[in-house]
């Protein structure tokens, strides 16, 4: 149980920091572009970080990021606690983008080394995403806005000594090209509709927390609502994904089309409790992709490492340009749901490009996965 509850614990620690940043850059004076511009920087730092570091743990071994990483992060989440402007919170933002991105490929490879089963290893990611929400959704309506920072640093502390009593037996070492062509062509099929898909839901999220602020319902009590709603998303992934034991194809085909039938649903919510029951929705249809993404990784590559990394690439340069484009579009139209309907477009392009790369890499994909 190591693995996932390091997975549980470096997730919390994550999404509590993570969480309300929009509204807390909307306190320091930032408008709707310059916290899309905010909410890109931390995914490019993570970007960078995730594909380096992916591939360097398959040449160096998993143990030197893992635990690195974890103490890097730990650091960085402190530093949010001194921010007192935008400039600062985008500094650090940067910083915990780039640490948070060392270790999470050398964790996923190790625990599908360890004979873990994926998808029970990628809910208790999703329980901590959870976890750490909720309650930072109740401290910061109890305390101050600023205190999610610290109950933040306190679990990814917490997370340090379990990487350290995990056990690294032949540490996986091999030789990969800096640039690795072959591996990203070879699982282009799953790269690239991912892409199209989570850079509409990233237009979506960059601005999430103020769409519920607008809602009926909500109230002052802003910080416990978005709490809740990301809270009922991600305790529904950790119910779900361990039951995903089908094949990687329906998987993410069920998940793309999942996610365009949410985000169509979102802009007919007028109210807060319109809205949970889509939050349902949203989760499966991110844990049959995500599950899936990772299935099919994982079963075609040894570079393990390196593959996952390059997908958590992938998924920050989606959250670069959704949240540029999110930001942006609502900045020109003055509309919370535009993002919605253009979410909604890129999850049809998504599956009409799976459709077509999965056609021609058909005969490539071993019949087991």
């Amino acid at each position: 149980m190591k693995a996932e509850s390091l997975n549980f614990l470096a997730n919390a620690a994550l999404f509590s920091s993570l969480l309300l940043i929009p509204l807390f850059a909307q306190e320091l004076g930032a408008n709707t572009f310059e916290i899309g511009v905010l909410v890109a920087a931390y995914s490019s730092a993570n970007m960078l970080a995730s594909y380096i570091f992916g591939r360097l743990s398959d040449v160096h071994g998993r143990r030197l990021f893992l635990i690195s990483g974890l103490v890097l992060s730990s650091l960085a989440c402190a530093a949010q606690v001194l921010v007192h402007d935008t400039v600062t919170l985008l500094i650090a933002r940067v910083a915990v983008g780039f640490c948070a991105g060392i270790y999470p490929a050398a964790l996923l490879a190790y625990a599908y080394e360890r004979k873990k089963r994926m998808s029970r290893f990628l809910a208790w990611g999703s329980g901590g995403w959870g976890a750490g929400t909720v309650v930072a959704g109740i401290v910061a309506t109890m305390f101050t806005i600023r205190a999610p920072f610290i109950f933040s640093t306190i679990l990814m502390i917490l997370a340090i000594p379990v990487a350290l009593r995990m056990p690294f037996r032949n540490d996986v070492k091999m030789v990969i090209p800096l640039f690795p062509v072959k591996l990203i062509k070879k699982n282009i099929s799953v790269y690239a509709p991912v892409l199209v898909r989570h850079t509409g839901a990233s237009a979506i999220w960059v601005m999430y927390p103020l769409f519920i602020q607008g809602l009926d319902g909500v109230g002052t009590d802003i910080f416990l609502w978005v709490g809740i709603m990301y809270g009922i998303n991600s305790f529904t992934q950790f119910l779900v994904m361990p039951r995903l034991r089908w094949k990687s194809g329906p998987l993410i085909l069920g998940g793309i089309i999942a996610s365009i039938t949410v985000f169509l649903m979102f802009p007919m919510c007028k109210s807060i409790w319109h809205l949970m029951p889509t939050q349902v929705l949203l989760a499966i249809s991110w844990a049959l992709i995500y599950v899936g993404a990772i299935k099919f990784m994982m079963a075609r590559n040894k570079e393990r490492a390196t593959v996952t990394g390059f997908l958590n690439s992938v998924l920050q340069l989606s959250a670069i340009m959704g949240a540029l484009i999110g930001g942006l579009i609502v900045y020109l139209t003055d509309s919370m749901v535009a993002p919605m309907y253009f979410a909604a477009g890129m999850g049809f392009a998504s599956l009409i490009l799976y459709y077509a790369l999965s056609h021609f890499q058909k005969r490539r994909v071993p019949a087991a996965i």
